[in-house]
């Protein structure tokens, strides 16, 4: 398809010319080489959702549940998931932000260094101060880099991780957002989670993270760290994240929580969520800040640690692959069997695990009904978490999601 018709998409992406943009759409989407320039546009122009009457501004989070949903398959793969994406683009309100615009109004800051600049960030979005904090955070991006940002936007978020995590969640889905575009055009992703978090966490204060100048005296051992938790010996559970936190595992360290919140994803999904977001957080965090979110979540998310017996996969009763696949199918379809028959025998059966998630998502384009804006993160959260904790243990947020999840 000529580049003149993906651009004319484009144009219209930040419109509500729906019936116009969907034709061209389905055009250009012939071409499997545009999915990709389409679906990064599109983080793009739903970064600058802006709704004042919603609490939660879901756009992007459910944006970029999709993007990651759509990174676990391929071209022509995907394609009805990214077909409501386009749609979805369209329902939603945005700021007028250009990435010109943005870069001009953080250049008009005066320089400063980082811990000026964070205490400055801090105060404007306490004061609720949504303009200065956009130009705060977008000129943090610009001097230190998209991850200095994210940074200081995500250790924000930890003074109140919000109802249902959603503080947290956004930070997170704006932080990767910038990360995924790249400067100069991240600046977009990052005034938007500024001007969010003056709402969010307006007349918030501050909180203190205990700084530790090293690991402790813990062992950083995740197996250790699942049977304290099964036998909920929680003296020593604070010791073992702080070390695992310190040697650079604490993305290791959410194991047991992902487990954990996979058995009770919590209300549309939010707990499973929370978690997943919470791993992606700590690329960004430091060792004490990781500690310290660990240990607050491992206290306050879920009551029950350990994976199911009875989700432990056993030996193979098929190895016909299509007939696997196809009964994986019927589990997505009509829910029967239940996902936790078709998809124990497609991992028993030594399918790959990345087939076995590319599918669900290539079926995505059949699912009718549901609130999409939840349907989609929760669905992320239980394929990102599949494939985290691997074939082993994936049968757990797979058989529950996908149970859970409506057709």
């Amino acid at each position: 398809m000529a580049s003149k018709d993906v651009e004319r998409l484009f144009a219209i992406l930040p419109t509500f010319e729906h019936q116009k943009g969907i034709r061209l759409f389905d055009d250009v989407a012939k071409d499997p080489a545009n999915a990709a320039p389409i679906l990064q546009e599109l983080v793009l122009v739903v970064s600058n959702h802006d709704d004042p009457q919603l609490h939660t501004p879901h756009g992007l989070l459910t944006l970029e549940a999709g993007r990651d949903l759509l990174r676990l398959t391929r071209p022509p793969g995907g394609l009805g998931l990214l077909r409501f994406l386009v749609l979805y683009n369209f329902s939603l309100q945005k700021r007028p932000l250009t990435t010109a615009a943005v870069e001009a109004e953080a250049r008009a800051i005066p320089a400063a260094t980082p811990g000026d600049m964070e205490r400055a960030y801090r105060k404007v979005v306490h004061d609720h101060a949504g303009t200065k904090a956009a130009a705060l955070l977008a000129r943090v991006g610009l001097d230190h880099g998209i991850e200095a940002a994210a940074h200081l936007a995500i250790r924000a978020s930890l003074d109140d991780l919000g109802r249902l995590g959603h503080n947290l969640t956004i930070a997170v889905a704006y932080s990767e957002a910038a990360s995924s575009l790249g400067l100069p055009r991240g600046l977009v992703p990052l005034a938007n989670l500024g001007h969010a978090q003056a709402v969010s966490l307006q007349g918030v204060r501050p909180i203190d993270i205990p700084i530790f100048a090293n690991a402790g005296a813990g062992k950083p051992d995740v197996e250790l760290l699942s049977r304290l938790l099964e036998d909920w010996e929680f003296d020593r559970v604070e010791e073992i994240l702080r070390a695992l936190a310190f040697e650079g595992q604490a993305d290791a360290a959410y194991r047991p929580l992902l487990v954990a919140a996979s058995a009770e994803p919590g209300f549309l999904g939010h707990t499973l969520s929370e978690a997943h977001a919470a791993r992606l957080a700590s690329r960004y965090l430091t060792p004490p800040e990781n500690a310290w979110l660990l240990w607050k979540l491992y206290r306050t998310l879920t009551t029950k640690f350990g994976y199911p017996d009875f989700l432990r996969l056993g030996p193979p009763e098929s190895t016909d692959r299509s007939s696997l696949i196809a009964a994986l199918e019927s589990s997505l379809r009509y829910k029967s069997p239940p996902a936790e028959e078709t998809v124990r025998g497609a991992l028993e059966a030594d399918v790959p695990l990345d087939d076995i998630l590319a599918a669900v998502v290539d079926f995505y384009g059949q699912w009718t009904v549901g609130e999409k804006e939840h349907t989609i993160s929760y669905l992320n959260a239980v394929l990102q978490t599949a494939r985290f904790l691997g074939r082993e243990e994936a049968l757990l947020p797979l058989a529950i999601g996908l149970s859970k999840l409506p057709f």
